[in-house]
């Protein structure tokens, strides 16, 4: 099993909080179809993590969406009162949560480099029991209840906001 720095970072902040989690190996999950794959192999539910920046390059948002969600640029950007949100560059995701592309996880609050993320949160969200996450790495995925992921982020005292997240018009 060789782990990465980052994700055994991760792992030692879960088993620290007695959190309880199924890891499991795969190969380089970049997409939605990938992680669906994974999920259903963990029998956990996932869901898309965005990381976004504000206009100015000065505010930065970890959205987490049902995965069967469109991400709206214009109405999250109105919805948040934030000039056009986009998404962050690859440099910018390594300087505030220390990941690269498609490893994003509300996991990687825990960085001090991420203390001021404002977490968003699809309300659809909360309901989910079983979840698969990325631990900081896009070769690994954990299982965990819902529960200990917001418990996590609310641990990491980050901002976070609740919102209702419509599906996109078919």
């Amino acid at each position: 099993m060789d782990i990465s720095p980052r994700e055994r970072e991760t792992l030692a902040l879960l088993d620290a909080r007695g959190v309880s989690y199924a890891r499991i190996e795969h190969p380089l999950a970049l997409t939605m179809r990938d992680c669906e794959a994974v999920g259903a192999q963990l029998g956990a539910r996932h869901f898309k993590n965005l990381f976004l920046v504000n206009r100015r390059g000065t505010e930065f948002y970890l959205l987490l969406i049902a995965a069967q969600k469109s991400f709206r640029t214009a109405e999250m950007s109105k919805r948040l009162g934030v000039s056009r949100l986009s998404f962050a560059t690859n440099a910018q995701l390594m300087e505030k949560l220390g990941l690269l592309p498609g490893s994003v996880t509300p996991l990687a609050l825990a960085r001090p480099g991420a203390r001021d993320v404002t977490v968003v949160i699809d309300r659809e969200i909360l309901d989910m029991g079983l979840v698969c996450v990325h631990p900081c790495a896009s070769t690994a995925s954990l299982a965990l209840e819902w529960r200990d992921v917001l418990a996590f982020i609310e641990s990491c005292g980050n901002r976070a906001v609740v919102l209702d997240i419509a599906d996109a018009p078919v």
